[in-house]
């Protein structure tokens, strides 16, 4: 029996797409494979476009790869908590969408070249940095 592997890709890292290769080989990995997901939330491409401009654009290339999440009073309120905690909107966003939901009953894994941001936030995280 095959297991759905689901992650979620931060502001981080949808910025060291193109110039890292673990963020690339992630993307390869889940085009070639019917049980690897890849989940963006919008405000994490949009944080990513305002640090770096094009990313949207380049996001949209691979919308048959990457599954957008849309924002919604949900996402609102737990990012709303977490910036109160310091955390940053693009974190806060990520770790919203890597926890069990309706979509997700199991949660996600946050893929990211910035661990260190998701320390003590429970999620689970791969650092692509490795």
């Amino acid at each position: 029996m095959n297991f759905a592997e689901h992650y979620v890709l931060d502001s981080a890292t949808l910025q060291a797409m193109g110039g890292n290769k673990q963020v690339s080989g992630l993307i390869h990995a889940a085009a070639a494979s019917d049980d690897v997901y890849l989940w963006v939330p919008v405000l994490c491409l949009l944080e990513a476009e305002r640090e770096r401009a094009g990313i949207v654009a380049h996001a949209g290339v691979l919308l048959d790869v990457l599954r957008v999440i849309d924002d919604d009073y949900a996402m609102a309120v737990t990012v709303a908590e977490l910036c109160r905690d310091g955390v940053g909107f693009g974190v806060a966003a990520a770790v919203h969408s890597a926890r069990p939901n309706p979509t997700l009953p199991e949660g996600a894994v946050v893929a990211t070249v910035a661990p260190e941001a998701y320390s003590g936030l429970g999620v689970g995280v791969m650092d692509l940095n490795r």
